[in-house]
């Protein structure tokens, strides 16, 4: 992926789901997340790395990673 893919399919955080609880913070392995205003937000989009520690542990499910599907073409 490059980085500008990268930056348009951010992780996407609901903040009516968003307590600011800072599990996502801690788990980040890049330091792209920070907690602002009791939210949480990807402060530093072109350090993350995508990964699914975010999403996977967000305890009220606020983080999801949008995926596109491309098909490869026909041979």
């Amino acid at each position: 992926m490059t980085s500008s893919n990268a930056q348009l399919s951010l992780p996407l955080i609901d903040p009516t789901r968003c307590t600011g609880c800072g599990v996502c913070v801690q788990l980040c392995p890049t330091n792209a997340v920070a907690i602002c205003a009791q939210q949480a937000l990807i402060v530093r989009p072109q350090a993350c790395s995508y990964c699914d520690l975010c999403e996977t542990y967000c305890p009220t499910a606020a983080i999801s990673r949008p995926f596109t599907i491309v098909f490869a073409p026909e041979s």
